[in-house]
């Protein structure tokens, strides 16, 4: 998860490729997955994509299957797309490590303490976000500041 912590507690802001992929247009555009899938497999996926009460653990195993059972092309589309939104997290996670390496030590434990929330992956979106919000507002205002001003 992306701990831009400005954007809205830890809502992972949303990924804009500089480059064509045919994978990720931009997370913003219909992914090519879903072009492919039918009227009925879009209706599902949206339903499984939506659904608070799901972990998001159990979201990703429900996604995964449900684009197994859809068959190729929407398998492997669904399979580009995922190893390449994998990609871009990684990517941004090297750079908030850079970013938050600079930071004083206090603020480098407080993003320690987030990325830990973020990680779980046993919790529901919802609950990860009151999580962060939580570990946020316990902060010093200084260490606060530092860490979303820095990480923005």
């Amino acid at each position: 998860m992306s701990t831009g912590y400005a954007q809205d507690a830890a809502v992972m802001p949303a990924i804009v490729s500089s480059t064509a992929s045919p994978e990720i247009e931009t997370m913003i555009d219909t992914p090519a997955f879903l072009n492919s899938a039918t009227d009925s497999q879009r209706k599902e996926y949206i339903e499984l994509e939506g659904n608070p009460n799901l972990t998001m653990e159990m979201k990703q195993k429900a996604l995964t299957n449900w684009a197994l059972r859809c068959g190729n092309p929407v398998n492997g589309l669904y399979t580009m797309y995922m190893a390449e939104k994998q990609t871009l997290q990684e990517q941004e996670d090297q750079r908030m490590s850079v970013i938050v390496a600079q930071l004083s030590p206090e603020a480098q434990q407080a993003d320690k303490h987030v990325r830990g929330i973020t990680s779980n992956l046993n919790q529901t979106k919802k609950e990860m976000d009151t999580n962060v919000a939580k570990q946020l507002k316990k902060l010093p205002k200084k260490v606060y500041y530092e860490l979303t001003f820095a990480t923005q």
